[in-house]
């Protein structure tokens, strides 16, 4: 599917101003509240508290920002690409609405199938960004997420691993921490509270 992902709107355009790493985040229990199912309506898209805010801080202080999430309900019949989209687009409003003028880059895959390269833990849409956002280059940035798979995706492309506690994080911390296969990532991985403590974080380093 030529389509599956997209990679810029028209709400959200790069500019030349962002010259700081990219910061890659994950979409779902970390940008906005995990439903346990899919979010198919723009109506449920729900931010966690501080997320937007953090975003719009990121680019404030000259960081490129590129979204990469998985959205296997499009492959489950549960949701469309047009959906999904939908849901973007009222994502890229109340960015604007928090002062968040821009991103550099969204994409998504269609499956979350472990065969799936452009699934996560699998970095084809990592390298996809990459190719079509060259100055975007994740081996001098970060990757947050809340999920194992989030983590693993981020060693692969030799991004910083961020693991924050909204979503499934707790849970994925427990693992981490628990077993043993797990000790090099715990290692590598930082670990905050929710997408803005990452953002106190970073400002003051």
């Amino acid at each position: 599917m030529a389509n599956r992902y997209i990679n810029q709107t028209p709400q959200l355009l790069p500019t030349e101003n962002y010259t700081k790493c990219v910061i890659g985040i994950d979409r779902d229990g970390v940008i906005n509240k995990d439903l346990g199912t899919y979010v198919t309506d723009p109506d449920d898209f729900e931010p966690i508290p501080g997320s937007l805010d953090a975003m719009a801080r990121l680019r404030a202080l000259g960081h490129k920002i590129a979204i990469i999430t998985n959205q296997g309900g499009i492959e489950k019949g549960v949701m469309t690409m047009e959906d999904v989209e939908s849901v973007h687009f009222r994502m890229f409003e109340m960015l604007g609405e928090a002062g968040c003028p821009s991103i550099d880059a969204i994409y998504y895959s269609s499956s979350s199938r472990k065969d799936d390269e452009f699934a996560k833990p699998n970095i084809g849409m990592f390298k996809r960004c990459e190719r079509e956002n060259p100055t975007i280059k994740f081996s001098k940035g970060f990757f947050i997420g809340d999920k194992i798979s989030d983590l693993k995706a981020a060693m692969k492309v030799r991004a910083k691993p961020i693991l924050v506690r909204t979503g499934y994080g707790l849970e994925t911390e427990e693992l981490i921490n628990k077993r043993f296969t797990y000790q090099k990532i715990k290692k590598a991985t930082k670990v905050f509270d929710n997408l803005a403590a990452f953002v106190d974080w970073l400002e003051a380093h």
